[in-house]
């Protein structure tokens, strides 16, 4: 199964889309004026594992999950 994830930036607004094989399962939209930043520390439920990305969805408590890359949780994590 190949997976991809698109993300479109502009200053009003951040789109992401997964796709799988081709396809879309999964569109997001975050529209500019959320109240949480970059570095911002929240305890999370992982909504969903996408090894291929080495990343996951998690819920932050928000309508929608946050995009957590495996970069992002320090140098002692190697990979999800």
């Amino acid at each position: 199964m190949d997976k991809e994830l698109i993300i479109r930036s502009s200053p009003e607004a951040v789109d992401f889309a997964l796709l799988k094989d081709g396809k879309l399962v999964e569109l997001h939209k975050d529209e500019d004026g959320n109240k949480f930043a970059v570095g911002d520390v929240f305890i999370a439920k992982i909504r969903k594992a996408v090894p291929g990305l080495n990343a996951a969805f998690v819920n932050v408590g928000y309508e929608k999950d946050a995009f957590l890359h495996y970069h992002d949780l320090g140098p002692q994590i190697s990979s999800l």
